[in-house]
């Protein structure tokens, strides 16, 4: 049998048509709106609605909406004590603005290494750097995936830090039966909802909390005309209007949004068994090994990624394994450089000097695949993804 990328016949016989995200209801409701409304919200109206609604899929008593993501751990940060004599640690496998979020309040950023098995957060090298300056840790949650929950719990007990949990990739998560964002070790709880994001609407984030206080200065740092009365004290008396930081949502986002909550249960069960199937049978397949889970936890699949053993592929370069693939139908997409030291533009800015420390603990991966996180698949068509791996692996020869 020859290999696709040989002039053979490819595994997958036709383009695989996955959910829409935007469908025609949700037209409809975006036109309803734009109508009948107004395009910029203080308060009230779609702004409430969209919070209450999210923070009862998550879980939790508080959820304040923002314009992104970025700026939703931007406040929580900020709530969660980041200032310039304080420190927060963060896995340096991690989204760029992640960092960005803690430095921004004039924070040091101390980095860790990164699970090789599961791709977050590796929690042991995260308490080494612990000290009287350390104010918390930023947890992300892979690929959704979630962390060592139990072992968080532990170090936030025992050293007293603040957990902000970056949940951008994880919508409807769960750890012990619990969402990821609801659980008790979390101060705050972050989202995106950005393109492509299991929930997405665009642009929108949107962070989480259980208690009071923070709410209360998440919404002081990005949400003029909505600070509350107990922080307009005389301490504060010239901060009616909070920081001044104008992180509001647009409200079309919004619309968006409640819909498709409106109809997640539904998609994340089909993610969920979809992918599954194909972590199961890609499992078997030599050469091929999918990221580690905890026991604990009920991932969902924002992508699927697949390790190449490297062992089994020896003088066979990964690129050529990625063409081969490509060219059996199999649809990857392009590695997402999470290690933080490769941003090195962004960290040599004035802004940010000497704010960073332990630049290039490691190196990203170079070994993974990354496959989208399917949803609506036909049984035919994930028997096709899981030849394709099988293809390539028994007939590896002639990759060389």
């Amino acid at each position: 049998m020859k290999l696709a990328i040989n002039g053979g016949n490819p595994a997958i016989s036709e383009i695989i048509d996955d959910w829409k995200d935007i469908q025609k209801d949700d037209i409809n409701c975006v036109s309803k709106y734009l109508e009948e409304n107004e395009l910029s919200v203080i308060n009230g109206g779609i702004l409430n609605e969209f919070e209450e609604k999210f923070a009862k899929f998550i879980g939790t008593k508080y959820a304040v909406a923002y314009c992104n993501g970025t700026a939703a751990l931007h406040a929580a940060s900020y709530a969660c004590g980041a200032n310039k004599e304080s420190t927060f640690i963060l896995s340096e496998y991690s989204y760029h603005g992640t960092v960005n979020s803690v430095l921004e309040n004039s924070s040091k950023v101390v980095l860790c290494d990164y699970d090789k098995k599961t791709l977050n957060i590796d929690l042991d090298s995260a308490e080494r750097p612990i000290d009287k300056n350390t104010k918390g840790i930023i947890i992300t949650h892979c690929w959704g995936n979630p962390v060592d929950m139990d072992k968080i719990e532990k170090l936030r007990s025992k050293y007293n830090l603040k957990i902000i949990s970056d949940v951008s990739h994880a919508h409807g998560a769960m750890w012990n039966g619990k969402n990821i964002g609801s659980l008790e070790c979390e101060d705050i709880a972050c989202f995106s909802l950005g393109k492509n994001k299991l929930i997405s609407a665009g642009e929108l984030g949107i962070a989480v909390t259980n208690d009071p206080n923070l709410y209360d200065k998440l919404l002081f740092f990005g949400h003029p005309n909505r600070v509350p009365e107990a922080l307009i004290t005389k301490k504060y008396i010239d901060y009616a209007n909070g920081i001044g930081n104008k992180y509001r949502p647009h409200p079309l986002s919004m619309v968006l949004a409640i819909q498709q909550l409106n109809r997640y249960s539904k998609k994340k069960e089909l993610n969920i068994k979809t992918n599954k199937f194909l972590v199961n049978e890609i499992n078997k397949i030599p050469g091929f090994k999918p990221i580690e889970s905890y026991s604990k936890s009920d991932r969902v699949f924002w992508k699927l990624l697949i390790r190449a053993n490297n062992e089994y592929w020896e003088g066979i370069k990964f690129d050529k394994i990625v063409e081969a693939l490509k060219a059996e139908g199999i649809k990857l997409e392009q590695f997402h450089n999470y290690n933080i030291s490769a941003h090195e533009h962004i960290w040599k800015h004035e802004r940010y000097m000497n704010l960073l420390e332990n630049k290039s603990v490691i190196s990203t991966p170079e070994d993974i695949l990354v496959m989208p996180g399917y949803i609506d698949v036909n049984k035919k068509q994930l028997e096709e993804i899981v030849e394709a791996f099988k293809k390539i692996s028994e007939y590896k020869e002639e990759l060389r």
